[in-house]
């Protein structure tokens, strides 16, 4: 669920919209994938192998829940001040800002990136933020040993790059197919952004206080 709901981002889509739109966008698509999933791949092995998760590595992890509890409330509050306009929702990508809604300017400045400038945005729009420490902390709780976390973890960023997975994999017969798909896509996202954020933060933020709450019933002591 937690992997699910970081699928369609706008700084995701707005990124890899742009870089269809290069000369070259398989090799730029590649060193995005490839940096931005290392990336994310490496944090994810120090947050469930040598960290054992957020929670730490307490006895029945008692801690675990309650960092849950705790990034649940605070996905809730995010997505309550969202909801007021407290909070503006990011309108581009991380680096890749320019236009009024961020896609104009991503065209200006990935129109001649290079492999290397693709793998910097490919993490800049990966860097970990609530879900994946949160996605972590669930997978070191419920990992059975080492290589099964590691296999999680590696599912988890297989689902959160798929989006640029498939635009790679598309682009290579159909470039005008998905380019298109992506520019509604993003069109999309830009007009529902707000509404998206607040029910994707509140289902997320839901579901960790739930889960953390049973669990500390279940384990009082």
């Amino acid at each position: 669920m937690l992997a699910l709901s970081t699928v369609i981002r706008p700084t995701s889509a707005a990124a890899v919209l742009a870089i269809l739109s290069t000369r070259r966008p398989q090799r730029l698509l590649v060193a995005y994938i490839v940096a931005g999933f290392a990336f994310s791949l490496a944090v994810g092995a120090l947050v469930v192998v040598l960290l054992q998760g957020i929670g730490g590595s307490d006895t029945g992890g008692a801690r675990r829940p309650v960092v849950e509890v705790a990034a649940g409330l605070l996905a809730l509050g995010y997505a309550g001040a969202v909801g007021v306009g407290w909070l503006p929702r990011s309108r581009h990508p991380v680096g890749v800002a320019g236009g009024t809604d961020g896609t104009d300017g991503a065209h200006g400045r990935l129109r001649h990136l290079s492999p290397r400038g693709a793998a910097t945005v490919g993490v800049l729009t990966h860097l970990p933020g609530l879900i994946y420490l949160a996605a972590l902390n669930a997978i070191a709780a419920g990992a059975n040993g080492v290589l099964s976390g590691m296999v999680q973890v590696v599912l988890y960023n297989a689902i959160w790059f798929s989006l640029a997975i498939v635009a790679l994999v598309l682009s290579v017969h159909r470039p005008d197919i998905v380019r298109n798909a992506l520019e509604q896509l993003s069109s999309w996202t830009r007009r529902h952004g707000r509404v998206m954020i607040v029910v994707g933060a509140t289902a997320v933020g839901g579901y960790l206080v739930v889960t953390g709450v049973l669990a500390l019933l279940a384990h009082p002591g």
